[in-house]
């Protein structure tokens, strides 16, 4: 079957959330090991031996392990995308437009946005609190997206045209994380969003992207004692 000996390592987290996405978009069988971020799985020898760097989501196909959820979005796209109702690049013209969005938003709004709010607000036990990076990395990334708001507007229904593609997955999930993080995004990306969200393989994701019970956080241990210590 498609997919076969496909596992996925992750879950909860919006990164997560793209490789699940794009496994159900492309009609994947896929073994789920949905262990949380920072979480005692994490920090386990075999887990170590798969991700060094120790952060979800991981990606096994056979033998091969990949782990960073953009290269796994695009390499399922890449892979697995023959044949089923996506946009898979046709040549080098088409890959570098996919790939421009995808390190738009990876990197611009995700690793120089929004992650420094994550750090500062929603970890802010383990880094530290930093209002005035949180506020200048709100107001840089909604600045960064009315950038390309008018190429969002123009999609019809999504950035390629009728067929969803890596790079909607990854600029769609990276939109929610915005929102989640305060910041307030122009209508025509909240519409643009909402097309990308009313399709069965994300509803079927969302529903798969669930943590598992099992050991307490670490950060979440760290901060209790730190509050703790705290006169």
């Amino acid at each position: 079957m498609a997919g076969a000996g496909i596992t996925l390592w992750g879950g909860g987290t919006s990164r997560a959330m793209r490789a699940l996405w794009a496994l159900h978009e492309l009609g994947l069988d896929y073994d789920h090991k949905p262990i949380g971020a920072r979480t005692a799985e994490t920090l386990t020898d075999d887990y170590g031996h798969l991700n060094a760097k120790r952060k979800i989501p991981t990606l096994i196909d056979g033998e091969f392990v990949l782990t960073e959820s953009g290269a796994i979005v695009n390499y399922l796209f890449s892979s697995y995308g023959a044949g089923a109702d996506v946009f898979v690049p046709a040549n080098p013209s088409e890959q570098a437009a996919s790939d421009e969005w995808c390190y738009f938003a990876l990197m611009e709004l995700d690793g120089q946005c929004l992650y420094v709010i994550r750090r500062h607000e929603g970890l802010s036990g383990i880094y530290g609190e930093a209002p005035q990076a949180v506020a200048s990395a709100r107001e840089y990334c909604l600045k960064q997206i009315n950038a390309v708001v008018p190429r969002i507007a123009a999609a019809d229904p999504y950035l390629f045209g009728d067929r969803i593609g890596a790079a909607d997955i990854i600029l769609a999930t990276t939109l929610t994380m915005a929102t989640t993080f305060g910041v307030t995004l122009p209508a025509e990306c909240l519409t643009y969003r909402a097309r990308a969200f009313d399709r069965p393989a994300y509803v079927a994701a969302t529903a798969a992207n669930t943590v598992a019970s099992g050991p307490s956080r670490p950060d979440n241990d760290l901060n209790a004692r730190r509050r703790r210590s705290t006169p």
